[in-house]
């Protein structure tokens, strides 16, 4: 019987075989007929640095550019932001060991990025760009304080220029470029202490979380000029300083102690109190931030008169939006157009009055 077995897989094995030569031999027949020319290990390499390298640039630019049109929307918002203000120079700074290791090589060649940290960026209009301090310039020291490296250097540099800037008082920077030691004295400027950040991401979308504003790229991409893409950051800057995400978490909970209630007579609700809790004043929160987003822009002496444009542009791209309903987290594109023509109305009948720029309250 051990032999009958032997057998039967040895037979398997040579069939098996056979197939594979068969396979082979077909696939031989269908393959590429040419010599492919083809870079050598050490080329493809350099490219691949290359590409990592202008994928990073990218972004930077990117987050840059947002950097510097939220900048005076910051700036002259911060009367709308109550208490989430604070003092700022405009200064990123960048080192190492803020890049992931898949990019650390490809940046340390092409942009000479080292542990020691430098200047990434500096938003438009800020102290910081109008005292003259550029893009790569290295830190040397903060206050009289030499700047260092080691765990956390950007981290631990971004604090600093932080507590830096929270009196409100002349700051001594001296930075180095191209070897020459230059000395700046720099007075931050009180802004909306919103952080803006830009997502890899394609989807069209933006959002807020209380703290901080999401841009992804696709909506970087989406929008056609500068003043659309302020409307976008004004708008979710609008979030935070109405404080949309904190009553909406409150409307949560107070729909989840329903849920509980529920719960504790033996109903399971699946969390549906808590859901419509939360979403109760969704589209108002959306009207909001889409009118306090307009006096934003407009304190920042930013155009008001073409960005409604935006929502006839969505709405082609979701044209389910134009109606709307009921049930639905947002308003229809169709009305928020024609809110925001009011809006701007409303703006322009205050600047020929000289009234303050101020959003009408409750």
């Amino acid at each position: 019987m051990l032999r009958n077995h032997i057998n039967f897989l040895s037979s398997r094995r040579a069939c098996l075989s056979g197939l594979m030569i068969c396979c082979v031999l077909f696939f031989q027949g269908c393959a590429p007929t040419t010599n492919v020319a083809r870079g050598d290990a050490e080329d493809i390499l350099a490219e691949q640095h290359k590409q990592q390298a202008l994928y990073m640039d990218t972004l930077w630019i990117r987050g840059a550019r947002l950097a510097d049109l939220a900048w005076p929307l910051k700036k002259h918002g911060a009367g709308l932001c109550g208490e989430d203000v604070e003092n700022q120079f405009g200064i990123i700074p960048i080192a190492l060991d803020a890049i992931s290791d898949d990019y650390r090589d490809a940046i340390e060649i092409e942009f000479l990025i080292s542990a020691h940290p430098s200047v990434l960026h500096v938003a438009h209009s800020s102290p910081a760009m109008l005292a003259g301090i550029k893009r790569g310039d290295k830190f040397i020291s903060i206050a009289g304080e030499p700047v260092t490296t080691g765990n956390r250097t950007t981290a631990r540099l971004s604090e600093r220029i932080a507590v830096a800037a929270e009196t409100g008082s002349p700051v001594k920077f001296e930075l180095s470029r191209a070897g020459i030691l230059h000395s700046y004295t720099l007075t931050p400027e009180k802004v909306c202490s919103y952080n803006i950040e830009l997502l890899p991401q394609d989807e069209l979308n933006a959002f807020a979380d209380g703290n901080t504003v999401y841009i992804t790229q696709g909506m970087m991409r989406f929008t056609e000029n500068d003043q659309e893409l302020q409307l976008v950051i004004a708008h979710e800057i609008a979030h935070n300083s109405e404080g949309h995400i904190d009553k909406k978490m409150g409307n949560y909970l107070l729909g989840a102690l329903a849920d509980l209630a529920a719960a504790a007579y033996g109903i399971d609700t699946q969390g549906i109190f808590s859901d419509l809790a939360g979403n109760v004043f969704s589209q108002d929160f959306e009207r909001e931030a889409d009118y306090v987003g307009m006096y934003l822009l407009a304190r920042a002496g930013i155009g008001t008169v073409e960005v409604s444009n935006f929502w006839r542009r969505m709405a082609a791209e979701y044209p389910g939006n134009i109606k709307g309903t009921f049930s639905s987290s947002h308003p229809a594109t169709a009305e928020r157009f024609t809110n925001i023509d009011a809006a701007h109305q409303e703006i322009q009948e205050k600047r020929t009055n000289n009234l303050p720029l101020m959003p009408e309250r409750k």
